[in-house]
């Protein structure tokens, strides 16, 4: 039977990990309010409104999915690190 013992880095990468999604959703948020701003500028001072609704269509959905590619990958890499820490492991 094999046990496995989480090394002494495992904590200090968990937290950069995490510290990292974090700032990827801070990002998504402020681009979403900036833009969003931006529209409502574009509105109120007559401007190129077209334009504005041009660069959220695509910048948005962008860094919202990079984001949640990234919390996805987060979470299944540490759902497979759970199950090799709790399962006994067997020599094969």
């Amino acid at each position: 039977m094999k046990t496995y013992k989480k090394s002494y880095f495992a904590r200090p990468v968990f937290l950069a990990q995490l510290v990292s999604m974090f700032l990827i959703w801070l990002l998504v948020t402020g681009i979403a309010l900036w833009v969003s701003n931006l529209v409502y500028l574009s509105l109120d001072l007559n401007d190129a409104f077209g334009a504005s609704i041009g660069i959220s269509i695509v910048a948005v959905p962008i860094f919202f999915t990079l984001a949640s590619i990234l919390t996805y990958v987060f979470i299944g890499l540490h759902k497979e690190e759970k199950k090799i820490y709790n399962s006994n492991g067997d020599d094969k």
